[in-house]
């Protein structure tokens, strides 16, 4: 080989390193746990995408030991997919107690499930405040499925399932694309952590039940009790089939009802309806927009700065004087990825953030508004003007952002409310101006009075005088 060839070895390999650098903001690895009743290859598409987007797929087995999370207080990967529902044993790095506490470290977790969901994996998604259908039911379709599927593969229209309106989870041409095959999946439904958002329900025709025909006798037994085997538990919207949640600490997990929701069979494919309509399929987009959100490539938004000073100054202040007018600012950048697929930093435009100057209780509370005429490095600014509070202590400027979607964003910051110093105090005080009045007036008159006064006495003295002389 030539010198220059070795010379240009370096080069090449970095540039190669580039073009495949992961899109998310919180890093590449991701770890797969695979069920051995999971065939790899009927997913080949989906994990060609996720390669394809500059992640490092590494895949193990539920029960291999050296799949460690979190290793010396290091997490070993930036992200986890579980696709083993009816695993009855996990590793100790794999365990739910494990998953929980790489969480708690940073590693956003993506779960595929299905009906065969064993009974620990129903308590451990019972932390998360989901409950789910008896395993022995799944989602059923009579008036929606593809033409020669049974009913239990739900078409679902993106237009009525998808749920809008939650940040950047789904885009707009998901929302309004083809349709959704959900097949053979399970149903949840949410309980009141305010932290779930749902993402994708049955449709109005759906509902949950057995997908197999009874024979004579288990009719007869299902009958002398009841029949509660053939009823359905949820219908509708509510019944949840794709959900997500993102804690304070901004950590993303996902939960998918049905693995073959991502399988090739129905990625990128066409399908016909019970009306003979041929379209297509919309899972493949769906699957990338909500892996983008939970991997953090979508609906990150970041603190570039925040600052606050008085009027007429640029610095910020450790104390403020009652009634001085204060300028709070603060610089958001959104996570996006650019059309050369590198990760960037842009504008963040909003118009409900809101500002709260507060000691113990919000004393002030006013919008952020945009400034537009503000030029940053990267992201957008915002800022709002108040007079300080005639009320002294120290206050904290709080900013606080959560929405569906969207990254939390909280920022505090202290600072002082102090009284004005002895030669601070104006000189004249316009509301003191009827105590100066009277004041005055008093003076003046009190004057005129001793002026009449002494020119009385003069006059009198005179008279007194004249009237000696005439004696």
């Amino acid at each position: 080989m030539r010198p220059s060839a070795f010379l240009l070895a370096p080069f090449v390999g970095l540039a190669t390193l580039l073009s495949v650098s992961a899109r998310s903001s919180t890093g590449d690895r991701v770890l797969v746990v695979l069920e051995p009743s999971v065939k790899k290859d009927d997913y080949s598409k989906f994990w060609a995408s996720l390669q394809e987007r500059g992640f490092e797929l590494t895949f193990k087995e539920p029960k291999d030991r050296d799949a460690n999370l979190v290793k010396y207080g290091e997490t070993q990967y930036d992200h986890l997919i579980v696709y083993a529902p009816s695993a009855k044993s996990f590793s100790p790095s794999l365990s739910p107690k494990s998953i929980i506490q790489a969480q708690y470290s940073g590693i956003n977790t993506l779960f595929f499930l299905s009906p065969e969901l064993t009974e620990s994996t129903r308590e451990f998604m019972r932390e998360y405040d989901l409950e789910f259908v008896d395993p022995s039911t799944t989602l059923i379709d009579a008036f929606s499925h593809p033409s020669g599927s049974p009913a239990s593969t739900v078409l679902l229209s993106s237009t009525s399932s998808l749920v809008p309106n939650n940040g950047e989870i789904l885009s707009p041409s998901t929302l309004s694309g083809g349709p959704i095959v959900y097949p053979s999946g399970t149903v949840h439904v949410a309980g009141q952590n305010p932290y779930l958002v749902d993402v994708l329900h049955a449709s109005k025709t759906s509902y949950v039940g057995q997908d197999k025909a009874l024979s004579g006798d288990e009719a007869e037994v299902e009958k002398s009790i009841g029949g509660k085997g053939k009823e359905p538990v949820v219908s509708g919207k509510k019944a949840s089939l794709v959900s997500a949640l993102q804690s304070r600490d901004n950590v993303r997990i996902g939960f998918v009802g049905s693995g073959g929701l991502a399988s090739d069979e129905w990625w990128g494919k066409s399908v016909q309806n019970t009306d003979g309509k041929t379209l297509e399929t919309g899972n493949a987009a769906f699957i990338t927009d909500f892996t983008k959100w939970i991997f953090q490539e979508t609906g990150v938004v970041k603190i570039v700065d925040s600052t606050h000073f008085r009027e007429g100054e640029v610095e910020p202040r450790e104390m403020y004087t009652k009634k001085d007018e204060i300028t709070y600012s603060l610089t958001l950048a959104k996570h996006y990825t650019t059309s050369n697929g590198t990760s960037a930093w842009g504008p963040f435009e909003v118009d409900d953030i809101q500002l709260d100057f507060t000691m113990l209780d919000p004393h002030i509370r006013t919008a952020l508004v945009q400034d537009k005429s503000a030029t940053p490095e990267v992201g957008s600014v915002y800022a709002a003007k108040f007079n300080a509070p005639d009320r002294h202590g120290v206050f904290k400027f709080v900013v606080e952002y959560w929405r569906p979607g969207w990254t939390y964003i909280r920022t505090s910051t202290k600072a002082s409310v102090v009284p004005l110093r002895h030669d601070e105090y104006p000189r004249f005080i316009t509301g003191a101006w009827p105590y100066y009045i009277a004041t005055i007036s008093t003076s003046i008159t009190f004057l005129l009075f001793c002026g009449l006064w002494v020119s009385l006495a003069e006059q009198d003295k005179k008279k007194v005088n004249k009237g000696k002389k005439a004696e």
